[in-house]
């Protein structure tokens, strides 16, 4: 891993520097397959995600995403609903891409998911996007977690991050009184029968794999926060868990 260049902020489970026009990871095995996925994006007509460059088995290079990816707090202008529908259409477009992709010999660091519909992302959110000054969204970043499964499954954990569905909503965040017309929004944009209900049973399923996944990463990278993290997943898995069974 090169030591010149800017590192980037944001980054939780992978440092991430940015050399001119290009970004820098620590490749993993799964890094090949992601490679392989991303150049198959670009082939079906998403030119907004980042091209592979090269990989070898310490370090991956990808092109740069020149826009601006918000940090937590999020800015208040990440709650507009053109963002939301935005964020749908372009999630929609990347499930759609991904039809057809060739699983043989694939390797994903994420665990696969019934049923595989698409490839998901895993980590489709507003920190994940970059964002031109007027507020369109420019492309998507953090490939590395993708693997198939479910639409639903990206599109609750975007509804968890993007409307939000979480028990305390930040500053400035809609809250829980506005939850079900957004998420519906989100669908209707995304172009899904799917509903309010579906999005809180898989939502909470999905936070509860978080936790999970943020307790052994905490170990396995050193990184004690993620413990934390994981504890407010495991509240907001219990909270949706509980909005379902009152309805």
């Amino acid at each position: 891993m090169a030591t010149s260049g800017i590192e980037l902020d944001g980054g939780n489970m992978n440092r991430v520097v940015r050399i001119g026009d290009t970004v820098q990871r620590v490749a993993g095995p799964w890094t090949p397959t992601v490679h392989r996925y991303l150049r198959y994006l670009e082939r079906n007509g998403i030119d907004w995600a980042p091209r592979p460059i090269r990989a070898d088995d310490d370090v991956e290079v990808l092109s740069f995403i020149d826009g601006n990816v918000p940090l937590y707090p999020l800015p208040s202008w990440i709650w507009d609903d053109d963002v939301l529908i935005d964020g749908a259409k372009r999630l929609r477009q990347l499930h759609d891409a991904s039809i057809g992709f060739g699983l043989d010999g694939a390797l994903w660091q994420s665990p696969t998911k019934v049923p595989s519909e698409v490839i998901c992302h895993n980590d489709f959110a507003p920190h994940n996007l970059a964002f031109a000054p007027d507020g369109s969204i420019m492309g998507a970043i953090d490939f590395d977690m993708c693997s198939p499964g479910p639409r639903l499954w990206d599109l609750a954990y975007f509804a968890t991050r993007a409307c939000p569905l979480t028990q305390d909503p930040p500053e400035g965040a809609p809250g829980m009184d506005d939850a079900q017309r957004r998420v519906e929004l989100m669908l209707k944009s995304y172009g899904t029968d799917a509903t309010w209900r579906d999005i809180l049973r898989v939502a909470a399923t999905r936070l509860w794999d978080l936790a999970e996944m943020s307790l052994d990463k905490a170990e396995e990278l050193f990184r004690p926060q993620l413990r934390a993290e994981a504890v407010v997943y495991e509240r907001d898995a219990e909270f949706l868990s509980s909005l379902l069974k009152s309805e």
